[in-house]
């Protein structure tokens, strides 16, 4: 993570030359080729993984480790670097142990080209004469914004786009023997420069479906004019730099996409690809394949084949479903990790006889192998990159944290000590997708995707579903004919449903629940919820208070006085017993007669005032004791936002232009406080004492904010 604090009047950055008036050093690590100032004593300590802001503010990576790695390489001076889906790029000085985020692709800190968030880092290309030299192939996950190819010439610190602008670029080649030469895969076809990435041609017929959709890429060691390419369907080669193309799928099965090409580096005759239908091997520069035997089936989807630097008989291939190798230049292979392994890129460094591996993998980040593949190690240090779909924190202890992460295959982990460690939670009886965590005084809640609640039993280490009854009547034709009617009127039975759950809260010792189907509400340690009732004025007959509310419930906030729900895009409040509920008016350009949404609401007491909080689509707005909505502005833009957060003095919102902004004044001035490596979709804000909180990304993984003066007004986002 980079570090930037002030002292004595000078600004420290990490990672990377800068300004002579600058003091410059390295966290951690050795920095290889770059400037060092070595602090000694106690004049200076700064956490791995820790960016410090010049006003106190400091933004700490809590993990869980790992991260889905997209793409590996190793540069000349040894350093190595991990491409994400974010654009954000990591690097190692000790060979994989630990790493540091550098900076971002696809990000315009310049202003020169449009920012993005989104850029799948697909390909990373080293100079090997310009150590801190690097070329990046990116995709946006954004079609309509295509990709383009990224450089950087200070270690991934700093980005800009080179070339290929708006085209979703897939892969990235530099020539072994012209180093003027790089070619470019993109969704619309091949691209070449001789100009060392200055200038690009197309190479490729732009109205040919077949040359299209450009999934690999390989230059011949020898001569650069012959290039093999790797489509959606099948494999292709010219021999002229690309004036004519020829199909090279004699012996592969129709209609494979190649997803990866690896000439031998001892021998440019012997071509080896892999497709979605296996992995192939040619002898004869692309003339015929011969389809290999060993990998399964079911692992077929191999995303990148390396050959080891030393020895040309040994290929990892990094598959769907684990990592392989061969030690017999793919006569025989053996899977070397385990089977759920997802491995998405690989790295094979040499340091005299010793030989290390590392496999970039969707979810377990990085794993590492010193004694040949034998035995594999996470090698996280410094890398937190998680994608958090959901978070919950115990509501008598804001340090206990149960995350659901997207790219962990359902796993469940469990922080107690406010996410510096994590362990696996039990997944004991969970059956279906989940889709959201909670937090009550009785322990952990989940929903799940296509319906239902279950709470985590701790005397039995499982979950268990809990059931959502209501009345229901029988029809008449269920009695006869005679007496049909009287009877049904007092025939009531009660029936089971499947709710899906979009809120869930804690007031007065019971839960409410908000659905696609309307309220629910139960004891906390009920196994039953049931609609919310109250008596009827007409002769003591009981009736559903959620017919009070729409059916189609968006959010609930539970505050000391009264209940507060969003729903069919209208603002309703309660009292908290929550049996009758009343309308309430929104701002005038949003709710139920406008297009924007309500997205959330909360509200908190200032004293004798009650004030109200609503996110909405045309950004937040503040109402005093129920007076008129006010936008908040003063540094805050007018988007959507994820629910708010408070702690002692402070509130924190994330919105959706990426950036993370503090109020200390009740929302009458807002400041932007996250950096590079904070900016990103959030889940969740939870907030923690002491005006500090930690942060649920999308993409970053768990963070902590930690300090900071008073908001200071600004003009903007």
């Amino acid at each position: 993570m980079l570090g930037v604090i002030r002292l004595s009047g000078k600004l420290i950055r990490g990672l990377g030359g800068q300004k002579s008036a600058e003091l410059v050093f390295f966290f951690g690590a050795r920095l290889g080729s770059c400037r060092v100032l070595r602090v000694c004593g106690a004049i200076l300590f700064v956490l791995l993984g820790t960016a410090v802001r010049s006003n106190g503010q400091t933004w700490e990576r809590l993990g869980p480790a790992g991260g889905n790695v997209i793409s590996l390489v190793v540069a000349a001076d040894g350093a190595v670097y991990i491409g994400t889906p974010d654009g954000h790029v990591f690097a190692s000085r000790d060979r994989g142990e630990h790493w540091q985020l550098r900076g971002r692709a696809g990000d315009s800190s310049d202003g020169r080209f449009e920012s993005h968030l989104d850029g799948v880092v697909q390909r990373i290309v080293a100079d090997k004469m310009r150590p801190e030299r690097l070329l990046a192939a990116v995709w946006f996950q954004d079609p309509a914004q295509g990709g383009g190819v990224f450089e950087s010439t200070d270690g991934a610190q700093h980005w800009k786009l080179i070339g290929l602008g708006k085209e979703a670029v897939r892969a990235l080649e530099r020539s072994e023997s012209d180093p003027r030469v790089w070619v470019a895969g993109t969704r619309t076809g091949t691209y070449r420069s001789t100009d060392d990435a200055h200038t690009w041609q197309r190479i490729t017929a732009a109205d040919n479906p077949e040359l299209q959709n450009v999934d690999s890429l390989a230059v011949d060691p020898v001569n650069p004019e012959i290039i093999y390419l790797g489509t959606y369907h099948l494999a292709w080669k010219t021999t002229d730099g690309g004036k004519n193309w020829s199909s090279i799928a004699t012996g592969m099965i129709d209609d494979s996409d190649i997803m990866s090409l690896r000439i031998d580096a001892r021998n440019p005759r012997r071509v080896f690809s892999s497709a979605c239908s296996g992995i192939y091997r040619s002898d004869d520069s692309g003339g015929s394949w011969t389809k290999l035997q060993g990998i399964p089936y079911a692992s077929r989807r191999t995303q990148q084949i390396v050959q080891d630097p030393n020895d040309a008989s040994i290929l990892y291939a990094a598959t769907t479903q684990g990592l392989w190798q061969t030690t017999d230049s793919g006569e025989n292979w053996k899977r070397v990790t385990p089977r759920e392994t997802v491995a998405n890129a690989i790295v094979v460094l040499t340091a005299g006889n010793s030989t290390r591996i590392l496999a970039g993998t969707e979810a377990q980040g990085i794993l590492r192998s010193d004694d040949g593949a034998s035995s594999f190690h996470d090698s996280n240090g410094g890398f937190s990159h998680r994608v958090i779909a959901s978070i919950a924190a115990a509501p008598r202890d804001p340090s206990h944290f149960l995350a659901r992460l997207e790219d962990s295959r359902g796993e469940l982990f469990e922080s107690r000590d406010g996410g510096t460690s994590w362990t696996k939670f039990s997944t004991a009886g969970l059956t279906k997708p989940v889709a959201e965590l909670y937090g009550s005084s009785s322990g952990w809640w989940m929903s799940f995707a296509d319906g239902g609640l279950a709470q985590f039993d701790s005397a039995k280490g499982k979950w268990r579903s809990v059931l959502f009854r209501e009345a229901a009547r029988h029809s008449p034709q269920a009695f006869g004919r005679a007496g049909a009617r009287a009877t049904a009127r007092s025939a009531v039975r009660m029936r089971v449903l499947l709710p899906r759950v979009t809120a869930f809260v804690e007031f007065s010792g019971k839960i409410l629940v908000g659905s696609e189907d309307g309220l629910w509400t139960g004891a906390v340690g009920d196994s039953e919820f049931h609609r919310p009732v109250v008596k009827s004025a007409v002769k003591g007959e009981m009736k559903s208070a959620a017919k009070s509310v729409p059916r189609s419930v968006q959010y609930l906030f539970s505050s000391q006085n009264s209940l507060l729900a969003i729903a069919d895009n209208k603002l309703w409040a309660s009292d908290s017993a929550a049996l009758n509920w009343n309308f309430v008016s929104s701002p005038a350009n949003v709710g139920p007669a406008n297009t924007g949404r309500l997205l959330w609401i909360q509200e908190n007491l200032r004293g004798s005032d009650s004030v109200r909080f609503l996110g909405t689509d045309h950004g937040v707005f503040l109402s005093v004791s129920s007076g008129a909505w006010q936008l908040l502005s003063s540094g805050l833009p007018a988007v959507a936002s994820a629910p708010m957060a408070n702690s002692g003095s402070l509130a924190l919102v994330a919105m959706s232009n990426g950036g993370i902004y503090r109020s200390a004044d009740s929302g009458k001035s807002w400041e932007r406080v996250d950096t590079g490596g904070e900016q990103g979709s959030v889940a969740k804000i939870l907030p923690a004492p002491n005006g500090v909180f930690v942060v649920a990304s999308r993409s970053e993984g768990l963070l902590r904010l930690t300090g900071g003066n008073a908001a200071k007004t600004t003009t903007g986002p």
